[in-house]
């Protein structure tokens, strides 16, 4: 990241979603299940449904981002809850996602440790790690499992 590159620029090389839709039989229908959609945990621990408009754009702050920035941007934990009950069998859910991301061999300076991040599960103190590096032990964090 450039010494001198913003909270803005940084933001925009964060993550955004479409609003999404569904569509059951190749034609768009209305979500059946109200409970289905975008949820976060919000800093006081709540799990939340993020509502927003089918003409309106979600940022979601992601770990690259909160890395990039010094930690003065939050990564936020999120899930996605599929529609449940009979309407929802064969039910086919689309969003766009846009990722945007540094370079794979870009040098990443992590916050300073303390601050409860889940970076630091992942990296030992004073390590240095490309983004390529820390995506791939993030994947394994998640996918893999393991450390």
């Amino acid at each position: 990241m450039p010494h001198n590159e913003g909270i803005e620029q940084i933001v925009h090389r964060s993550r955004c979603l479409t609003y999404a839709v569904f569509t059951k039989d190749g034609v768009e229908i209305p979500c059946p299940d109200s409970t289905a959609g975008l949820y976060i945990k919000t800093r006081t621990g709540q799990i939340v449904k993020v509502v927003y408009k089918e003409d309106e754009i979600a940022y979601q702050i992601g770990n690259t981002t909160e890395i990039l920035s010094s930690g003065r941007l939050c990564a936020t934990p999120h899930c996605v809850r599929a529609p449940k009950g009979e309407k929802a069998i064969g039910l086919e859910r689309s969003t766009f996602a846009l990722f945007m991301q540094p370079d794979w061999d870009e040098k990443l300076v992590f916050p300073e440790a303390g601050l409860g991040h889940v970076h630091q599960e992942l990296i030992q103190a004073n390590e240095s790690l490309t983004f390529g590096e820390y995506t791939e032990k993030l994947l394994d964090k998640y996918y893999h499992q393991k450390m």
